[in-house]
């Protein structure tokens, strides 16, 4: 009878709601954590334009994520599942059975709408490899949560469930040691940062000597020339050590920018817009390198820009 039914406690309140809050973030820390993955092993060139390629640092917030909250998804299902086996009815409190049927309902809404999107791009013809291997993803995810629970609603002892779990907790556990190999460890994380500041410190160097060429005819003769205080202009120094950037003119139209590197750029499997590689290559190796600059006098003359007399 309904009456004998047990009532939710705010303990099957906490446990519940945290066991499902930590599927949901898992899981989609997880799909977002294999995207990154897809996209720098398998590439597309319309991706390659502009900022918005740095799949490296997209993988910073799902492995955090997937660093805590899988563990605690891990811990509260486990305790609920001891909990269950002491009280089996603790199984049908509300709580439980609306956050179950919330979660199928949602899985089942992924994978349809993962299934609409892949038959619409068929038609549109438009259907790549990298778009087949996030749809699934998508699927692999959201089924995996479907089985699970469903299976759980069930309440039959499913032989293959156990080899399931621990294979569910192999394969995330595997993605996340993956960004450390593919991605680099966060020391390795904090000198790309560093280069990518020192390579924007260049090419804002740079543009501040091609303005100072136009306006005095001359090369600035040391960096220090550079400074405006009424323009707001200061030159950048390297972040880490806080010495200034080499600079050296060669001849009247060209000049030479210098920095000391700790990453190396070349050979990066990662798409091309991961640095701002503005005003020219700015391709490094590791240690001191050094890129010339050739000011273009034509260049400025067909921007209509008045050249020094």
């Amino acid at each position: 009878m309904e009456d004998t039914k047990l009532k939710s406690t705010p303990r099957d309140f906490f446990l519940n709601l945290l066991s499902i809050v930590a599927l949901y973030f898992s899981a989609t820390s997880f799909g977002v954590l294999v995207f990154q993955y897809i996209n720098i092993l398998v590439p597309d060139v319309l991706d390659k334009v502009g900022y918005g390629g740095d799949s490296y640092t997209a993988m910073i917030f799902p492995v955090a994520s997937l660093f805590i909250l899988f563990p605690v998804y891990i811990w509260s299902t486990w305790f609920l599942e001891k909990e269950f086996r002491k009280s089996p009815e603790r199984k049908e409190v509300s709580i439980r059975r609306w956050l179950v049927y919330l979660t199928l309902f949602v899985a089942a809404l992924a994978i349809i709408g993962d299934l609409v999107a892949l038959v619409f791009t068929f038609l549109n013809g438009e259907v790549s490899t990298r778009f087949v291997l996030k749809v699934l993803t998508i699927l692999l995810v959201a089924g995996s949560v479907l089985y699970y629970y469903l299976s759980g609603l069930r309440g039959r002892k499913d032989k293959f469930m156990k080899v399931f779990i621990y294979s569910v907790v192999t394969v995330v556990s595997l993605s996340v040691l993956a960004s450390f190999v593919i991605a680099g460890s966060p020391s390795e994380q904090k000198d790309r940062r560093l280069d990518e500041r020192r390579v924007s410190d260049l090419g804002y160097i740079k543009s501040q000597v091609e303005v100072f060429w136009v306006s005095k005819s001359v090369l600035p003769e040391k960096l220090l020339n550079l400074n405006d205080a009424t323009r707001g202009i200061g030159v950048p120094i390297d972040p880490e050590t806080g010495e200034s950037y080499d600079y050296r003119v060669l001849s009247d139209l060209k000049f030479e920018l210098c920095a000391t590197f700790s990453s190396d750029s070349t050979g990066d499997l990662v798409e091309t817009g991961y640095y701002p590689y503005n005003g020219g290559n700015w391709d490094h190796g590791i240690g001191k390198v050094c890129f010339e600059r050739t000011i273009d006098p034509d260049f400025y003359k067909n921007m209509q820009i008045p050249l020094p007399q």
